[in-house]
């Protein structure tokens, strides 16, 4: 009588982190949109606003950067996945522009938002958009490892 091996597939669960990135995304991009709103109608109500919503989601994006380390850290398989590096580095960028958006929309008036605030509220939605689409490739591909114990 032959004795037949049972095989089991490891599932890998995806990586929470780009899951987590779009809070802060969701706050920058209302930035943005208040910065527009701002620019077309000059009511201080909306710099104010941007500034609120650009400072949350700037200190959102690192404290979701930290976590991110952590899980980088904790699970060895996120850090062999192809498409990491793109999305780190697309992360980082939009981390860097969101920090030096919150400090030009720390100003007062007109300059806070017109014209450099706005080109970094911009730039920063970008960002996060080419990170959000380096992690699309990390958790919509097919997650059924071929390790047979």
């Amino acid at each position: 009588m032959a004795v037949l091996e049972a095989s089991t597939t490891r599932i890998v669960a995806p990586p929470l982190h780009p899951f987590l990135m779009l809070i802060p995304a969701t706050c920058l991009t209302a930035g943005l949109l208040t910065d527009l709103t701002y620019w077309a109608t000059v009511n201080t109500m909306w710099a104010d606003f941007s500034a609120w919503l650009v400072s949350a989601g700037a200190i959102l994006a690192w404290l979701v950067a930290i976590a991110g380390l952590i899980e980088l850290l904790v699970r060895p398989v996120l850090r062999a996945s192809a498409g990491m590096a793109a999305y780190v580095l697309a992360y980082l960028a939009a981390m860097v522009l969101a920090t030096f958006n919150m400090l030009v929309h720390s100003r007062d008036g007109w300059s806070s938002v017109v014209p450099w605030g706005l080109a970094l509220s911009a730039l920063t939605v970008l960002a996060f958009l080419a990170a959000a689409v380096a992690a699309y490739g990390l958790v919509a591909r097919p997650r059924i490892g071929g390790s047979i114990r």
